[in-house]
């Protein structure tokens, strides 16, 4: 397959490279305009070949899991650890998927419903009327809480803030410069980012080895996603390793924390910037009053358009990645084995033709038309689609819809917020900054 040419691209690997950590939608762009659609660009993981194109992504998501690989596990393995679903390959990746799915049906969301709702209001208290917050940090909170009672099944007050200050130390500690650069993953004499990095590393390893031994043998009696993997068995009737077990509750950890929280701060800013937003979705919720049920939030259809729509405007995750395992065909161009593709999510949420002035916020898109999985895809697609996307989806409409029903709330400045790199997500620079208005009539503080 040594004759097989890729499609054409930019040259000189380096600076690609920069472009591409630096802004990844904005080299995106310009790399569809220059050389079409494939194209391929030299990136920090080799030669990749990269689509936007909704055929070129029905390609990827539609072919056999068998055909692909990873693309790298370099930059996520040692936050994640090495037995993370979102790393393996088959047959492992559909082994552990299986077991980690029936937690995250769209039926069992309604288990998990009344408690985000009642996180949400317990972080929302802590606001003092008139004063500044940062609705990013606040919509962090509530995700982190979320995860830490549903996900991690810790109940225990004292314990809860243990936790806490774990992770986000944790999270924190492994920053854009460990994740892309390996040579900086070294201990120098036990001082350094990657030696801070090892220790809250062991601290949070510590924790969940304790929360699962807490779990094991009272799984019947608890709902929290821990509980439900606990009991959960493959096809030979063998249940995951403790091991395994730690490094997904990791993966649910990253893959929900940061994301969750920065798709609702964008709801929270789209809803506060455009009048016209807010007051359909206030006419939405108020036939529910300040406090709705969970169920009627997760159904509403215009709060589930602003979320739609928050998510296409704004991908957290702007790609999706491949290695080719076998010769595959992208847009009827051959790939040899081992070649790196993506499907570049902000490009296809950015296209005029499924999305006419797709820079405007417009909810309503998403009430006049159904888009199909090879044009919305905010969680991925395909075989490895985000096993927690019904999760995130309800998390992010029950948090949004009980915010704005029982609290008000001022954007500090209703000028423009660019999203900036994350580490691998990209989220509102600078947060989105608000006033805390007070609670809204009729509703408690």
């Amino acid at each position: 397959m040594s004759d097989v040419t890729l499609p054409p691209g930019p040259r000189f690997a380096p600076l690609q490279s920069f472009r591409f950590l630096r802004d990844t939608p904005r080299f995106f762009r310009e790399c569809r305009s220059r050389y079409g659609d494939p194209f391929t660009a030299p990136l920090p993981m080799g030669n990749v070949v990269i689509t936007g194109h909704p055929e070129g992504i029905r390609d990827i998501f539609g072919a056999s899991p068998s055909v692909f690989e990873p693309l790298s596990n370099l930059s996520l393995a040692p936050v994640l650890g090495d037995n993370s679903v979102l790393l393996l390959g088959d047959p492992r990746h559909k082994r552990e998927r299986k077991l980690l799915m029936p937690p995250f049906h769209g039926e069992r969301m309604r288990t998990y419903g009344g408690l985000m709702q009642d996180l949400t209001l317990q972080s929302a208290a802590a606001l003092r009327p008139e004063s500044p917050f940062d609705a990013q940090r606040l919509t962090q909170d509530i995700s982190l809480a979320v995860i830490i009672h549903a996900i991690f099944g810790v109940e225990e007050p004292e314990r809860v803030r243990r936790f806490r200050d774990v992770i986000v130390a944790y999270l924190e500690s492994y920053s854009p410069s460990l994740m892309m650069l390996v040579p900086l993953r070294r201990s120098f004499g036990g001082v350094g980012p990657w030696s801070r990095f090892q220790r809250h590393a062991a601290e949070l390893d510590a924790l969940l080895t304790e929360q699962i031994a807490l779990r094991r043998g009272h799984e019947g009696s608890h709902t929290d996603i821990l509980s439900l993997l606990l009991s959960a068995r493959d096809e030979n009737g063998q249940p995951m390793t403790d091991v395994e077990l730690k490094d997904e509750l990791r993966t649910l950890l990253l893959a929900g924390h940061e994301t969750s929280a920065i798709g609702m701060a964008w709801g929270l800013y789209w809803t506060h910037r455009l009048p016209q937003v807010k007051q359909k979705l206030m006419e939405e919720l108020a036939p529910l009053g300040p406090v709705p049920d969970p169920d009627a939030l997760a159904r509403l259809p215009y709060l589930s358009a602003v979320c739609d729509e928050s998510l296409r405007l704004h991908p957290v995750v702007t790609l999706v990645s491949r290695r080719t395992r076998a010769p595959w065909t992208l847009r009827g161009r051959q790939l040899p084995p081992g070649t790196g593709v993506m499907a570049a999510i902000s490009l296809v949420h950015a296209d005029p033709e499924l999305y006419p002035e797709p820079e405007l916020f417009r909810p309503e898109r998403f009430l006049d038309r159904r888009f199909s999985p090879f044009e919305y895809l905010p969680f991925g697609g395909g075989a490895r689609r985000c096993l927690g996307a019904a999760f995130a989806l309800s998390e992010m409409r029950i948090v949004l819809g009980s915010l704005l029903a029982a609290h008000r709330f001022e954007l500090t400045e209703n000028g423009p917020v660019r999203p900036v790199r994350r580490n691998i997500t990209f989220g509102p620079e600078g947060g989105v900054k608000m006033v805390y208005k007070g609670p809204a009539l009729g509703a408690t503080s």
